[in-house]
C-alpha cells in the first residue's frame, strides 16, 4: 500500500504527487530539489519515469488486492527514486514550506502477480487545444489495438483500479474497452468529475484486456469562463486527459496514449 503525507496547513496547495523509479542504467543520480522545468535539473532525472505511486487531491491510502503487489528493488533495479509534487496556489500565498510526499509500505513476501500502472489518454502537448467559451468540449485518446497486440501477454491483463485525471476545466472522464470494433464495457466513468477530488477507484469488477483490444479515454471540458484557448501541458491552467490504471500482471507498456495529429489541425 501507499498513502499521502501532506504537510499540515498545505492541504489546499498540494494538488498531486507521483513517485518514479529511475533507470537502472545510472549508477548514481545527483540530488536535486527544485522546479521540474529548472535548467539546473540533472539530465538523469529525465530517465526517472517508471511510476511507483500516484496520488491526487481527494485520494486516500491505496491498498493493493491480495493477489498482486507492485515490485521494486532487487537485481537490475535502480536504487534512486524521484518525487514530483504539483502545487495549485491561485491566491499566490508566499512563505510556505512544504515537505509533502508519499509513504510506501513494502514486504519481502511477494504476492502472486506483479502489478503495474499504465497511463491511458492523450499526450499533453499544445496541440491538445480546447477553445474558449465551450461548455462540453470532448477530447479523446486511444490505446490502440496495435499497441495491445504487441505489448500484452497472450492471456491479457486485468485492471483492478483506476484514477481519472484532468486539470481545472475537466468535467467528465470515461474509459471504454472496445473489442472487434464494438464497445464491450466501461473501465471507469465519472460524469460529475471534480479536479479537486481525484480518488483512486477500486473497480467493482476486474476488467480483462486482451491483445488486440482498444482502450478509449474521453474527457469533457468546460472553458466557459476563459477567453483564450486552453492547451495541453503540465501547468494547472493547462489541461490533461489521463486515466492511470492499476493492473496485473505487469508488462513493459507504461504509456498507451495517442496524440492530436498536427496535419489534421491544418485541414
Amino acid at each position: 500500500m501507499y498513502e499521502p503525507i501532506v504537510t499540515k496547513g498545505n492541504e489546499a496547495l498540494v494538488h498531486h504527487m507521483e513517485v518514479f523509479q529511475c533507470s537502472a542504467q545510472f549508477e548514481s543520480v545527483p540530488p536535486f530539489s527544485g522546479p521540474c522545468d529548472s535548467k539546473m535539473k540533472p539530465d538523469q532525472l529525465n530517465y526517472c519515469r517508471h511510476v511507483l505511486a500516484a496520488w491526487a487531491l481527494g485520494a486516500k491510502a491505496f491498498y493493493y488486492p491480495e493477489e498482486a503487489g507492485l515490485a521494486f528493488g532487487g537485481t537490475g533495479s535502480s536504487r534512486f527514486l524521484r518525487l514530483e509534487v504539483h502545487y495549485h496556489n491561485p491566491l499566490e500565498i508566499q512563505g510556505r514550506r512544504d515537505s509533502s510526499g508519499i509513504r510506501l509500505y513494502y514486504t519481502a513476501t511477494l504476492r502472486r502477480f506483479d502489478a503495474g500502472i499504465m497511463e491511458l489518454g492523450l499526450v499533453y502537448t499544445p496541440l491538445m487545444a480546447i477553445p474558449p467559451q465551450e461548455t462540453a468540449f470532448v477530447l479523446t485518446g486511444y490505446c490502440t489495438d496495435k499497441c495491445t497486440q504487441m505489448a500484452l501477454p497472450p492471456s491479457g491483463i486485468h485492471i483492478f483500479a483506476s484514477q481519472l485525471h484532468t486539470h481545472l476545466t475537466g468535467r467528465k472522464v470515461v474509459t471504454v474497452l472496445a473489442r472487434n470494433g464494438q464497445e464491450r464495457e466501461i473501465v471507469n466513468r465519472d460524469d460529475h468529475y471534480s479536479p479537486h477530488f481525484q480518488e483512486i477507484r477500486m473497480l467493482k469488477k476486474v476488467v480483462s484486456v486482451h491483445p488486440g483490444d482498444v482502450l478509449i479515454t474521453s474527457c469533457t471540458y468546460n472553458t466557459g469562463d476563459r477567453d483564450l484557448a486552453t492547451v495541453g501541458g503540465f501547468g494547472i491552467l493547462e489541461e490533461m486527459c489521463v486515466n492511470y490504471v492499476h493492473y496485473y500482471p505487469r508488462t513493459q507498456l507504461e504509456l498507451c496514449k495517442s496524440a492530436v495529429d498536427p496535419g489534421f489541425l491544418r485541414k
